[in-house]
């Protein structure tokens, strides 16, 4: 068992450090209780601050004071502001507050109209991007509710950082019944009402069954949003409650905000009416038939409305859903967008931007859900409704994930970012692009008793439940949406553009891959793929959800048994396998119960299937190092409503690792020396 008193001072959070900060964030005991707070946005000079709070009793609109002070105690306070809380967006209320200073801490609270207090956040404001800086941040994602309270989560706190991204799936709209011990009533949280239908893709309700309106929709994923900052047990932790509120945040959403249906496929075409016993409640939103380009379903009501400007994202339920999402999280207003030549995206939120952190540090938050292609399904025929991830349809060259206004400004930013010498390039994605299987395919999964054979993922004993992902699924980069993935990292490979970072979660699990393409656009020919230089992708998470509680036996050579066959079936297969081993600049290799991981890195160093867990970048001020850390805890079982036990199973450090920034003098100065 790992103990605290090995670990770095950050680490060793106690049951009673955790009850005093639980205490000094308690709300006032008044009639407006507030949910939480958050921060988020963060630029140089601006925030956009958001928070909750309502009379149980008699719910109304609050009169509501903003203070934003230097100071924890807030003996002085440097900008104030007046705001009211909305009853249309569950009593929430958001301000973006500018003219801050750069690179600053400040300390906010919320004051109610009878002197209440809400809990104190903190965030800090990037510094100015001509000057030298370290950057600290993390990422994560996946907050299933049957998974509250978030253990890990108590933990991020004590890392101390610049910020964190919270990339997708920040609510489930799945059922969950923990087993707390406060009584409350939130602990069984029954599934959302459904949003139309799935595996049938006919669009209508069945016998039995209704589908959301438009009021529903937005009660029931308030109230998942609203259960994320809730304790479970007496004096326990209130979920998210302090991860929102220790740090400036960026936040971005995935499929689980969207319900798994036909909203997330937030570009395409918008089909028939939908909602309601009927299906009649709004007047588009039902989709259309993903199997076979719609021949699979003739005459279906779903392929109705399939005009040029007809899209998902203009469908009631999707904008619905997506401001539920906004209104319960620190997103700044960063307007519309203007785009004549792009319909599916002109008129739409602007929520992808870019966000300098000092000389050596950009952040690019990506929205890859408002404006993708659907996710394409098997004919019905085949009696399933899986991802068809096979060419001609998977390859087209005419999908699209992020729309071509989005694509175009994503290649130029990254183009700007290495002109003027930026060192890191970090982009945030709420799906991954790196490789796992073969493509349109999978690797099979060998029970214990069939061994690992080449071309097989195994597991090993004791976890026979567990299954890795082995493939790339439809939703994912390569396995939906192949031309134009291959297209973005050729572009970064043809302009030397360097030391770009993937970011994704929705795995859950956390690997770290470098990333190949076809410079010829053969991207069916396996045998055509090159790494891009000096690209990685890292998937972290999840933070807490399901996968990593079916890994029971939490051994290190249970998990180099699946690492090793992974490393197999790939390298069989032509494909780049996980890990960086050999890549230019890693240094500092390190991963618990490996010894040999600084001396020899192996993909188990880079790998880690088992845990809840989020990952810390550090960049230098020189911007000349990246210290990447996975911090983790040991998943348990879905339901338990475990608090974070710093005893028993205590945040540690699973793998680390250290890059040196390439810079094209290097290559310069390594040839004079030649």
């Amino acid at each position: 068992m790992n103990k605290t008193t090995n670990l770095p001072s950050y680490f060793r959070l106690t049951r009673t450090s955790v009850a005093i900060w639980l205490a000094c964030s308690s709300i006032a005991n008044a009639s407006i209780n507030f949910t939480g707070v958050a921060a988020g946005d963060a630029t140089s000079k601006s925030i956009s601050v958001w928070t909750r709070a309502v009379d149980d009793a008699a719910p109304a609109a609050a009169n509501l004071k903003l203070e934003i002070s230097h100071k924890s105690n807030f003996s002085k306070i440097h900008t104030s502001a007046t705001l009211t809380t909305d009853p249309t967006k569950d009593y929430t209320a958001k301000i973006d507050i500018d003219q801050l200073r750069p690179a600053t801490t400040y300390f906010y609270r919320f004051v109610g109209q009878n002197g209440e207090i809400s809990n104190i956040g903190k965030f800090k404001t990037a510094p100015e991007a001509n000057e030298d800086a370290s950057v600290k941040f993390a990422f994560s994602g996946d907050n299933d509710g049957l998974m509250r309270p978030y253990a890990l989560a108590a933990t991020i706190q004590a890392q101390d950082l610049d910020f964190y991204i919270n990339l997708g799936d920040t609510i489930y709209e799945n059922a969950s019944n923990v087993a707390g011990d406060n009584g409350a009533s939130w602990l069984n949280s029954p599934s959302v009402t459904l949003s139309g239908s799935s595996a049938s893709l006919n669009g209508l309700p069945v016998a039995g069954t209704t589908f959301a309106t438009q009021a529903q929709l937005r009660a029931d994923y308030s109230k998942k949003y609203r259960e994320n900052f809730l304790p479970v047990n007496t004096g326990g932790q209130n979920s998210l409650q302090i991860l929102y509120a220790s740090q400036g945040n960026y936040t971005t959403y995935d499929n689980h905000e969207l319900g798994n249906r036909q909203y997330i496929n937030g570009g395409a075409p918008a089909g028939g009416s939908v909602g309601g016993p009927l299906g009649t409640d709004m007047p588009t939103g039902r989709g259309v038939d993903a199997r076979a380009n719609g021949a699979g379903n003739p005459g279906n009501i779903n392929d109705a409305n399939k005009s040029a400007s007809d899209f998902i994202n203009r469908s009631l339920g999707f904008l619905t859903l997506q401001d539920t999402f906004l209104s319960y999280h620190p997103i700044a207003n960063h307007g519309t967008i203007s785009a004549p030549s792009d319909p599916r995206t002109d008129g739409t939120k602007k929520l992808y931007f870019a966000q300098q952190w000092g000389k050596n540090v950009i952040y690019v938050n990506v929205d890859d859900r408002s404006y993708r292609d659907i996710r394409l399904k098997t004919l019905p025929s085949s009696g399933s409704t899986a991802d068809d991830t096979s060419a001609p349809r998977a390859n087209n060259p005419d999908r699209t994930i992020l729309g071509k206004t989005q694509l175009g400004w994503l290649k130029q930013t990254l183009l700007e970012a290495q002109t003027k010498g930026t060192k890191w390039k970090f982009i945030s994605l709420s799906n991954p692009i790196d490789q796992i299987g073969p493509i349109a395919g999978a690797f099979p999964v060998d029970q214990p008793a069939a061994g690992c054979n080449v071309n097989h993922i195994c597991n090993s004993s004791g976890n026979i439940n567990y299954g890795p992902v082995n493939s790339d699924g439809g939703k994912s980069w390569l396995g939906g949406y192949r031309a134009e993935r291959n297209d973005l990292l050729k572009f970064i490979a043809d302009n030397g553009i360097t030391n770009v970072v993937f970011m994704a979660t929705d795995d859950h699990q956390n690997r770290i891959n470098e990333l190949t393409y076809s410079p010829t656009g053969d991207t069916e020919n396996q045998a055509s793929y090159v790494k891009v230089p000096y690209t990685i992708s890292i998937v972290a998470g999840p933070l807490g959800a399901t996968g990593p509680d079916l890994f029971l036996n939490h051994d290190y050579n249970s998990i180099k048994t699946i690492a090793d066959s992974f490393f197999v079936a790939q390298s069989a297969a032509g494909i780049e396998p996980f890990g960086l081993q050999g890549y230019p600049g890693l240094s500092n290799v390190t991963r618990e119960n490996d010894p040999n991981a600084s001396v020899t890195p192996s993909i188990v160093d880079f790998y880690s299937p088992d845990t809840f867990n989020y990952n810390t970048f550090h960049v230098s001020e020189d911007g000349d190092t990246l210290t990447v850390r996975s911090i983790g805890i040991t998943a348990n079982a879905q339901n338990k409503a475990l608090e974070y036990d710093p005893l028993n199973n205590p945040a540690r450090e699973i793998f680390s690792f250290k890059l040196k920034a390439f810079e094209p003098k290097d290559e310069d100065e390594e040839g004079e020396e030649k």
